[in-house]
């Protein structure tokens, strides 16, 4: 018998993907982290980051754990928190899930939502700010830059791979966030192995994969070593979405997003290799997206705008459902107003009526520049 829940954490089941294989000469493991007991494969880094506070003493009883969270890490410290008795407070962006929230507010930890559209590099600066403000009572985890992110995947999640595996393993896959699987595992992997590939999976720019970050846009991971990956690979979000639809009905398997968009770069990888095994990371489930677009049925648009760059009519899709920001290039405040400026005035106000009229939660900026000689 264990006397905590947090015995559970790790050792989750690898599970050879058939159906979804394009080579039968390949063999493709999905490592299933949704069976930790908080969900994700979170529970890892989240435990190793509050044992590593306790250990250096920089978090005690007087301290409030702080951190920055798209859902998943945030969900794994709020039961770590819960039974070590700490208070949390976590920054998330409003765009993640209903599902992660509702979660969290039941495990007792405080929220305090940022702008969707600022997605989690908003969180994290909003973090960033709190801590700096009052730097004595809070613990930040900093997942993004705390090594202890990474060396639970080090020490845990690669050493299971490797056992599970017989150590016969040709490619590594998983998807990009906080990078610490990655780094934890792709160090590991490469110590025992130099030859096994490491492949990070990376969403385009804009794209609307929860929990996963493209590069170039985002915060970059202090914990991220370029040096220990082999290739990063794009993958567009639909792509991520179908094939996260498609784990549900042909394997199975009733996973996230992330793990979709890793799933469509290991089903590539494997059909050009000629054999061996491939292990790819699916970080939680399903269950926390139901009431995203993913699992919802297609319906028609109920509001379309004409794209005057491509020329053509497109549905109106908010970044956060019910909720639409409108940004208007204002005047200069030394000018006079023109036809055009007016008409373009005129016609902001009559999109922020009518997105009203249909049920949206608008919010309108403009802006009103002071030029002079100083400018």
């Amino acid at each position: 018998m264990d006397d905590s829940i947090l015995k559970a954490i790790g050792n989750t089941p690898l599970v050879a993907i058939k159906r979804l294989n394009p080579n039968p000469h390949v063999l493709i493991l999905a490592k299933i982290e949704y069976v930790n007991p908080g969900g994700s494969i979170k529970d890892r880094p989240a435990l190793a980051m509050i044992e590593d506070g306790e250990k250096s003493g920089a978090l005690t009883r007087d301290k409030i754990v702080i951190e920055a969270t798209s859902g998943n890490t945030g969900i794994g410290l709020a039961m770590v928190c819960a039974i070590k008795g700490y208070r949390l407070l976590l920054a998330m962006s409003e765009a993640v899930s209903v599902e992660r929230r509702k979660i969290l507010a039941a495990r007792g930890a405080e929220i305090m939502l940022t702008p969707g559209h600022l997605g989690t590099d908003g969180a994290i600066e909003e973090v960033y700010r709190i801590v700096r403000e009052n730097p004595d009572q809070y613990f930040m985890t900093d997942q993004y830059n705390n090594p202890a992110n990474w060396k639970s995947h080090y020490s845990g999640t690669a050493e299971e791979i490797i056992r599970q595996t017989d150590g016969k393993i040709s490619a590594f896959v998983a998807a990009i966030g906080t990078t610490g699987t990655l780094m934890g595992v792709g160090r590991r992997l490469r110590e025992y192995d130099p030859a096994i590939k490491i492949i990070g999976v990376e969403p385009y720019l804009g794209h609307k994969i929860q929990g996963l970050k493209n590069l170039k846009e985002a915060y970059r991971p202090g914990i991220f070593d370029k040096r220990i990956i082999d290739e990063i690979i794009n993958i567009e979000d639909e792509e991520a979405f179908e094939m996260t639809r498609r784990l549900g009905r042909e394997e199975g398997l009733f996973v996230g997003m992330s793990s979709g968009a890793a799933m469509v770069i290991a089903a590539k990888k494997a059909a050009e290799m000629t054999d061996g095994t491939l292990v790819v990371i699916f970080p939680d489930s399903g269950e926390r997206y139901l009431s995203t677009s993913l699992f919802a049925e297609k319906k028609k648009a109920d509001v379309y705008l004409f794209n005057t760059m491509t020329r053509s009519k497109e549905p109106l899709e908010p970044i956060v459902a019910g909720k639409v920001s409108i940004y208007s290039c204002g005047p200069t405040a030394d000018s006079r107003l023109n036809i055009e400026a007016c008409r373009r005035f005129v016609f902001s106000d009559v999109l922020c009526r009518y997105l009203t009229f249909r049920g949206y939660a608008v919010r309108h900026i403009m802006n009103i520049t002071d030029f002079d000689d100083k400018t």
